[in-house]
């Protein structure tokens, strides 16, 4: 499973095979006590790099460490890009769910888990512009919370979940994804090891802290989480003229040279945004 995934997820909306949903649509659903956890087994929870640094800081470790320790890293060869999925839950019991079943994490949960049963969907048009789609995820025989007689709307759920900030950094992940898939046609020059070298970037804040002398006196987390999907773009643009692709390609052609190394480059966007 990938980003192909949420690909596939808007084919099926475009066709109506799969319903959308509208906010102010009406549905009943309430965890319940009888099924906790078992939603939590054996299934495939794909995760941003937001959704990792604010639960690595949860539990006081680094992004890398979190990365290591509780995520599985693929390469997509269709898509030409790597992504991450908490390999405990893949594999069986979610290393974070409790004896009763409760989630260990659960402040800090993702977007995935925390707006169950609804599942969103977002496409960038060429133009840049974002479609953004809701659907409900298919239910599961063991999920009793459909039963419920507790009725909310799609924004109120949404809403109690506090999830829009979760979506709004989600999407400038996604953002670069797009960026890089069409403006610099990186499945023509992306391999496993490029997307490899992007990692500390994308999933190891504190390390880019530490190196820099950036501390979070200077700049708060979600800033320099902006700055780092900046920075990604920055990067790659280089690395796209450099194999003859993007809007810099050009420049590279006709002989000309990039101001700085790659680092110094990034330290720029990292260190004044």
């Amino acid at each position: 499973m990938s980003y192909n995934y949420k690909k596939e997820l808007m084919e099926q909306l475009d066709k109506d095979t799969l319903p959308e949903i509208q906010m102010n649509n009406y549905f009943t659903f309430e965890c319940k006590s009888q099924c906790m956890g078992r939603c939590c087994n054996s299934i495939t929870i794909l995760l941003d790099p937001w959704d990792i640094e604010i639960m690595a800081r949860y539990l006081g470790m680094s992004g890398q460490h979190f990365l290591t320790e509780y995520c599985k890293v693929d390469f997509s060869n269709q898509l030409k890009w790597s992504y991450v999925r908490l390999k405990h839950a893949e594999d069986g019991p979610c290393i974070f769910m409790l004896e009763d079943g409760r989630c260990e994490i659960y402040p800090v949960r993702s977007r995935n888990c925390r707006t169950f049963p609804i599942g969103r969907a977002v496409r960038f048009e060429q133009d840049g512009s974002k479609v953004e789609r809701m659907f409900f995820v298919e239910r599961m025989g063991f999920c009793l919370g459909h039963k419920s007689e507790k009725s909310w709307t799609v924004e109120e759920w949404l809403a109690d979940a506090q999830c829009s900030k979760f979506y709004e950094l989600s999407d400038l992940y996604l953002e670069v994804i797009h960026y890089v898939t069409n403006d610099l046609n990186s499945k023509e020059w992306m391999n496993e090891n490029i997307a490899r070298m992007l990692l500390p970037l994308l999933y190891g804040p504190d390390m880019l802290r530490h190196k820099l002398g950036i501390s979070e006196e200077k700049v708060d987390h979600e800033e320099f989480y902006r700055r780092r999907m900046k920075a990604l773009k920055v990067i790659l643009t280089d690395m796209a003229a450099g194999f003859g692709h993007g809007p810099l390609a050009q420049r590279v052609k006709a002989g000309e040279t990039f101001a700085g190394s790659i680092m110094e480059r990034m330290k720029q966007v990292l260190v004044s945004g």
